[in-house]
């Protein structure tokens, strides 16, 4: 199954006075799993992003970093 299939197995659902879905109950554990799941795709996406970035030597970024201070 799906990682995020498995994570929003036990959700909820609250309708608004519509019978329309609204808010959504998860379990702590599978909303912190969801969460994670979140920012390992996020970082997934910046490490790739840098593949292709300019590399700098380890004194120019930290040059670069004193700068910023």
């Amino acid at each position: 199954m799906n990682m995020a299939l498995q994570i929003l197995e036990h959700e909820q659902y609250i309708n608004n006075t519509k019978g329309k879905p609204e808010f959504i109950v998860l379990p702590i554990k599978a909303y912190q799993q969801l969460i994670d799941f979140i920012e390992d795709y996020g970082l997934g996406l910046a490490m790739k992003e840098a593949e292709n970035s300019k590399r700098y030597s380890r004194e120019t970024a930290l040059r670069f970093l004193d700068d910023e201070d």
